[in-house]
């Protein structure tokens, strides 16, 4: 026993000592979500803030939440981390992954902070790609549950929940993705106690719980945002309380808080706006009104193609109308995109299963 503890301490020292100790040399910057960025040394850091030291131009302390921070520049990071960044958040998750892998193996990142994220990161780029191929979900939880286990006061502690919740969903094991959600309202900020409210409301949604899904829907509906990231999470619900209509088959009322939404959705929220163009198509669709539906499902092909699960179920769609059209060019180019661009979602399984 006392043969193997001996390493444990040595390696948990050290960590400590990064945590803890300004290194002469350390000058890592946090870029911030809402705010400039901020350049010093790391000297503290949990699941809700991470503590920078900064010395120019006056020595001084600056506490950064973590729902703030974009991502963290360590000091002896390899230089391939930025690239890989990039592409993460460009949607290019292969390659992303591909260049975190590489920046963790460099014998540059010398810094086990540095490593810690580099290790979060594929495990997030693994997420994002898992949302659209579920066939790496498995994966892609695994890789998230052991950071959480090893990681429990990181400062991407609750974005992990937020992630894993989403996987347990597609994986369709509610109980799991309850509990993530759970958790994750537990976080300090409003934003990520909406989320986890929001998705609650998904859950039930899922197992046709139509009344209590609207009641997590009105709850958050009903808080007071402090800013845009709040805003969004209302809106949200908002979409969340359109697909409850949409399941009662009141569409028109339905139409009415989508168009609410596409008016005060800013361009940048894509996620949100995608949803909305793709809830609308449905109740046109439902209506009816093929050409119109036809033009909200383009819309979400065409402006908002990085919203990668989305997108699947736009195209999906498109297949259809554009068969009901009597356009089979354009029917066969969205079906073909569905099946190389998302060949094990569930779309294009639901479109092989209905003969396509």
């Amino acid at each position: 026993m006392h043969i193997h503890q001996k390493p444990l301490v040595t390696a948990l020292s050290l960590l400590l000592t990064f945590w803890t100790v300004s290194s002469a040399r350390a000058n890592e910057t946090i870029t911030r979500k809402h705010d400039k960025p901020v350049s010093g040394d790391v000297t503290a850091a949990s699941k809700t803030e991470v503590t920078v030291k900064i010395t120019t131009p006056k020595e001084s302390t600056v506490k950064v939440p973590a729902n703030d921070i974009m991502n963290i520049a360590w000091t002896g990071e390899a230089p391939e981390c930025n690239v890989a960044r990039s592409d993460e958040n460009g949607g290019r998750y292969a390659k992303a992954i591909d260049g975190y892998q590489k920046a963790l193996q460099s014998t540059k990142s010398t810094n086990p902070l540095a490593k810690i994220d580099l290790e979060y990161c594929i495990a997030r780029t693994t997420a994002k790609m898992a949302l659209a191929d579920p066939t790496k979900a498995d994966d892609a939880i695994k890789k998230l549950e052991d950071f959480r286990k090893q990681q429990g006061d990181h400062y991407r502690f609750y974005d992990s929940l937020s992630l894993l919740g989403q996987l347990y969903t597609v994986k369709n094991d509610l109980a799991k993705a309850k509990s993530s959600y759970e958790a994750l309202g537990k976080a300090p900020w409003k934003e990520y106690q909406m989320a986890s409210r929001v998705a609650a409301g998904r859950l039930l949604l899922s197992e046709n719980k139509l009344d209590e899904a609207a009641a997590e829907y009105e709850a958050v509906i009903a808080m007071q945002p402090d800013g845009p990231v709040e805003e969004s999470q209302r809106q949200e619900a908002v979409l969340g309380k359109a697909r409850v209509m949409i399941a009662q088959k009141n569409f028109d009322e339905s139409l009415k808080l989508l168009r609410e939404v596409i008016a005060k959705a800013p361009p940048e929220d894509t996620k949100v706006n995608a949803e909305a163009f793709l809830r609308q198509g449905d109740c046109l669709r439902e209506q009816g009104n093929d050409v119109d539906a036809l033009l909200s499902y383009l819309l979400v092909d065409v402006m908002f193609a990085s919203e990668k699960p989305l997108h699947a179920e736009a195209l999906y769609r498109l297949v259809h109308l554009w068969e009901k059209k009597g356009d089979k060019g354009k029917a066969d180019e969205a079906r073909d995109r569905l099946r190389s661009d998302y060949e094990n979602s569930e779309w294009a399984r639901q479109l092989k299963g209905a003969g396509g």
